[in-house]
């Protein structure tokens, strides 16, 4: 029985061991909003240690951060191409905790309005 519980032991270490937290230091998030016929939205974004916001492909990107709400951001997407609207936010830490993401509002190519839950957005590394 004590070798079993040995073994077992040292299994359960060389298997913590192996777990990798990912990528830890400065580095860029991915984040695209996909809606049908998504034309514009505006998203809230709560994060710590950001650095910036760039667009990607034909996306405009407005943000700022929420007065007197620090790792608070508003950000406002709009694209001439409905479907989906993507942008790069750089952050001080990728090890920390994943972005949380809410839409508030969103409309599409036509300007009509859209309900915030047709909108799926998509944080990747």
């Amino acid at each position: 029985m004590r070798w079993r519980l040995g073994t077992f032991t040292v299994a359960i270490l060389l298997a913590g061991s192996g777990c990798d937290s990912g990528p830890e230091g400065p580095g860029t998030l991915t984040v695209s909003a996909r809606g049908p016929a998504l034309g514009a939205v505006l998203l809230e974004i709560d994060a710590a240690g950001v650095q910036g916001f760039s667009a990607l492909g034909s996306t405009r990107l407005y943000a700022g951060e929420v007065p007197d709400r620090s790792g608070l951001y508003r950000v406002i997407l709009i694209t001439p191409d409905a479907g989906a609207l993507a942008f790069d936010m750089r952050v001080q830490d990728l090890g920390k905790d994943r972005p949380v993401v809410r839409v508030i509002s969103a409309a599409a190519d036509d300007n009509a309005s859209m309900r915030p839950g047709d909108v799926t957005v998509r944080v990747g590394g």
